[in-house]
């Protein structure tokens, strides 16, 4: 027997992580959800509606483009792994190259619409910002500067949530300026406003959290960090706070983190919902 519709699509997005622009359009250009509507028109959905979100997520992750698992929900069958990601990259990257700025807003915008940030983020954006740095041709950096120019102005128009966690975003050693707005992007796919603070001295943060009134707090840990730095501002980080970035894991292997740390914060929010307030 089917359940009732009771889920209002931000609680579905805070279930799934996939934020509600995207569950639309994945109802409206390819029919692959049907949620009840509320007598104002407001979409509800079910259990059922949540089990089939997480069966697209699975075919997704495999490489499967969003416009091709329709089909395989009713018939499953082998697929390529990761070609769908695979081409993305490609295209980017050859856009990219040709300096076609227009064709890379259009489908860093297209992209951003249709796959989940955190999906997005690990198979095809951070993939293709690596490209980028290893090309070998006379105009290899200003091809890389437009490119990361470009996606940087698409990423914070995209950020326009306005309710949900507020959660500040703050870079340390040696991270990119990047890192810290790909991080913005990753919350608002989990429902969070982000405040992003730069990358600020650690000793004002304290300031920063009476003022700003935010909720918790990430920081992106990059290189060249020692243990003395830690140690030293160990009664910096305010209550709710978190580290992640991918060179953490050389400073969580060597015992220096006091804060919960993970890769992602897609992953912090899986493992500690008590405390980060997400899925």
């Amino acid at each position: 027997m089917a359940s009732e519709p009771q889920y209002p699509i931000r609680e579905v997005s805070r279930l799934t992580g996939i934020n509600p622009v995207t569950l639309r359009a994945w109802q409206r250009r390819y029919g692959l959800l049907k949620p009840a509507r509320t007598d104002k028109g407001h979409r509800l959905y079910s259990d059922e509606d949540i089990i089939l979100i997480r069966q697209i997520l699975h075919w997704l992750e495999q490489g499967v483009s969003i416009g091709q698992v329709k089909g395989l929900l009713n018939h499953p069958q082998p697929v390529e792994e990761g070609s769908n990601w695979e081409l993305a990259r490609q295209s980017l990257l050859a856009a990219a190259c040709e300096l076609n700025i227009g064709r890379l807003e259009a489908e860093l915008n297209e992209l951003a619409s249709l796959y989940p940030a955190e999906l997005l983020l690990r198979h095809v954006i951070r993939p293709w910002l690596l490209n980028l740095t290893q090309l070998e041709r006379p105009d290899a950096q200003l091809i890389e500067q437009s490119a990361t120019a470009l996606l940087a102005r698409v990423f914070t128009q995209l950020l326009t949530i306005k309710t949900g966690l507020r959660v500040a975003v703050a870079r340390a050693g040696q991270c990119h300026e990047l890192a810290g707005l790909l991080t913005c992007f990753e919350l608002q796919g989990l429902e969070c406003r982000s405040v992003y603070l730069g990358h600020p001295e650690p000793l004002q943060l304290p300031l920063s959290a009476g003022r700003l009134q935010y909720d918790a707090l990430i920081v992106v840990l990059g290189g060249g960090l020692t243990q003395s730095w830690f140690s030293e501002r160990v009664h910096c980080w305010p209550e709710h706070c978190f580290f992640t970035g991918e060179l953490g894991q050389v400073y969580a292997e060597q015992g220096w983190l006091e804060c919960p740390y993970e890769t992602t914060v897609s992953e912090l929010a899986r493992k500690h919902d008590a405390t980060f307030g997400l899925v």
